[in-house]
């Protein structure tokens, strides 16, 4: 009897011990993860909001949201690379760089989007927003250090019923600008793989898959974001303004 209970106790130890020992794991992996990602976040050490709001987030890429108050300076800081700002709000920035202006006053509208290169802290790396409203980002940055993949041959984007404004191109990603008209339809179309919208001008969107509503008549604002489904499972997509005024987006592929 006792050697039963002898074994009983070592059992209980040994499922205690390895209770123990899957939390040490699971915990170290979670702030591992965490950790990963806030080498790809950008810290504005002078604002209040210094840490601002990751709005969207996969294993391919992060987009962070910050504001820039005016006549606030966000701080020296650094920037990962493989990166893009969009203006959701645009304005007046000012810039330096080890203690000296870069430049002074110069206007970003809504909707400007631009390349940010690797920036080490030790650059002393600074902007400010010199002008009279807040200035809305949303940064958008890769996780992976090289392409996604050789297969995927990203092009252009083409709705039949919509000119689309090229903004950038590169190695890591390509640009470009949608304006919707009321009453407007993109038209039926493929999506490219591994792409990201980002609202500027928002309004009432009505949307289709394979001719079908997905959604009709939904408000988005400026400064929501979404992924697109790519079109490996050959479906056609469209979607149209259904407001009075117009709609703006810009449209992000990865690759």
């Amino acid at each position: 009897m006792m050697k039963i209970e002898k074994n009983k106790k070592k059992l209980f130890i040994g499922d205690i011990l390895f209770s123990l020992i899957f939390l040490f794991f699971y915990f170290s992996y979670s702030f591992s993860s965490e950790n990963d990602n806030s080498r790809f976040l950008l810290n504005y050490p002078d604002i209040e909001d210094s840490d601002g709001e990751v709005v969207y987030e996969n294993d391919l890429v992060i987009l962070q949201k910050l504001i820039v108050g005016p006549g606030e300076w966000e701080g020296i800081h650094s920037h990962p690379g493989n990166q893009i700002y969009v203006h959701i709000k645009g304005g007046y920035w000012s810039g330096m760089l080890g203690g000296q202006f870069e430049y002074q006053h110069e206007y970003s509208a809504d909707g400007s989007v631009g390349w940010m290169d690797q920036i080490p802290i030790e650059a002393e790396h600074n902007s400010g927003n010199t002008g009279d409203n807040p200035i809305e980002l949303i940064y958008v940055t890769l996780k992976n250090e090289k392409p996604i993949s050789k297969k995927y041959n990203n092009n252009y984007q083409l709705y039949p019923n919509v000119d689309l404004e090229l903004l950038l191109n590169n190695h890591r990603f390509i640009v470009q600008k949608v304006i919707l008209k009321p009453g407007q339809w993109e038209g039926a179309h493929r999506n490219q793989k591994n792409q990201i919208w980002i609202m500027i001008r928002g309004g009432i969107i009505s949307a289709k898959k394979n001719g079908q509503f997905e959604y009709q008549k939904k408000e988005i604002s400026p400064g929501a974001v979404g992924w697109l489904e790519s079109n490996d499972i050959g479906s056609w997509y469209d979607k149209g303004n259904e407001g009075i005024e117009e709609i703006e987006y810009i449209l992000v592929t990865l690759k």
